[in-house]
């Protein structure tokens, strides 16, 4: 059965993808749930609109993105976290939060996927972390701080 996502689907495939599904799949899983809807006429012209703002919007993103990716080397990032006296975390600092912090201080907006970073920051102190856009990576400092 061919279905259209409403919305990203772990295993299954991105948003405004058509994919085809077993039946079952489909009427108890992705209609049930608001993530999917079957493929009519109507719907199919509808994904191809979707499709093409979606691309239209990657590519302008994609645009500001290189901008960005420029002056990252000299970006310097500080956070300010609850550690306990021997400079540990109580929350690390992973990949969601740096992105966000990023894209403020560059002025870009950045996705999690974007920062390299193997595990979650736990302890303060200096970071460098690496940051990949389109198979091109360039770095940026994070400084970690106790609160006082």
């Amino acid at each position: 059965m061919k279905v259209i996502l409403l919305s990203d689907v772990k295993d299954v495939g991105k948003k405004y993808e058509i994919k085809d599904v077993k039946p079952g799949f489909a009427r108890n899983f992705l209609f049930a749930r608001g993530l999917g809807e079957a493929i009519t006429k109507g719907t199919a012209k509808r994904v191809a609109e979707l499709s093409k703002k979606r691309e239209v919007e990657r590519t302008r993103q994609e645009e500001l993105l290189h901008k960005a990716f420029a002056g990252l080397k000299n970006a310097v990032i500080t956070l300010t976290r609850s550690a306990n006296e021997e400079g540990h975390l109580y929350a690390g600092v992973g990949r969601e939060e740096l992105a966000e912090e990023l894209g403020k201080a560059v002025g870009a907006s950045f996705s999690a996927d974007h920062i390299a970073l193997p595990k979650p920051i736990k302890t303060t102190g200096e970071f460098i972390v690496p940051v990949l856009l389109n198979g091109k990576e360039a770095e940026f400092k994070v400084v970690v701080e106790a609160e006082k």
